[in-house]
C-alpha cells in the first residue's frame, strides 16, 4: 500500500490479496488444525473476495489516499479514467465497471463458501456470518446504484437479522 498505488490487471491485484488478506484465513485454519489443502484454497477465495469487496466499497476513501485498486485494464475496458473517479462520476460506464467487479467478487465468495459448512462449531458459524456479510455488502453496493462515492455501503443494525438468517439457510 505504501509504494504501489495502481494495479495493472486482476492477477496483479490477486497477488496483493495473496499477501495481505489470505494469510489471515490461513492462520485461523492453522490454529484450528483445519488447514488441509482443500480448506486453504476455499479460505483464500473467501479472504480475497472480502478484500476485493472492501476495495469496491472504499473507492472514494482510497482515492483520497491516491490509491486505485480497480485494475487498470478493467478501467480502460469499461471506459473509466481517473478523472471520473476524482469527480465521483457515476454514469453507465462506472456502473458497468463496478457491476463487473461486484459479480467477480460474488462468484469468488460463493466458490469459497462451502468451507463454512466444512468447519465445525463456532468457527464454521462465524465464517458463515462473514460470508453472508460480504455478500450483503455486495448487494448494498448494487442497491446504491454503484454510487460508492456518496454512500459507503456498510452493514448496519437493521442488516444483521437478514445476514444471520442467511447464515442459517446457506
Amino acid at each position: 500500500d505504501v509504494g504501489k498505488t495502481r494495479y495493472a490487471d486482476f492477477p496483479e491485484l490477486l497477488d496483493y490479496c495473496r499477501r495481505s488478506a489470505n494469510p489471515v484465513g490461513r492462520l485461523v485454519l492453522a490454529l484450528y488444525r483445519a488447514d488441509s489443502p482443500e480448506n486453504l484454497i476455499l479460505s483464500d477465495r473467501i479472504c480475497t473476495s472480502l478484500q476485493l469487496i472492501n476495495f469496491w466499497q472504499d473507492v472514494a476513501i482510497d482515492w483520497q489516499k491516491n490509491r486505485i485498486y480497480l485494475p487498470q485494464d478493467d478501467l480502460a475496458r469499461h471506459g473509466v479514467d481517473e478523472a471520473r473517479i476524482a469527480e465521483g462520476r457515476v454514469d453507465e460506464a462506472w456502473r458497468r465497471l463496478l457491476a463487473f467487479q461486484v459479480q467477480r467478487s460474488r462468484v469468488m465468495m460463493l466458490s469459497g463458501a462451502p468451507l463454512a459448512r466444512r468447519l465445525p462449531g463456532r468457527l464454521g458459524w462465524e465464517l458463515r456470518l462473514v460470508v453472508q456479510g460480504g455478500l450483503w455488502i455486495l448487494e448494498k453496493i448494487e442497491g446504491v446504484g454503484f454510487d460508492v462515492f456518496r454512500r459507503r455501503p456498510v452493514l448496519g443494525k437493521s442488516d444483521w437479522p437478514a445476514v444471520i438468517w442467511r447464515s442459517f439457510i446457506h
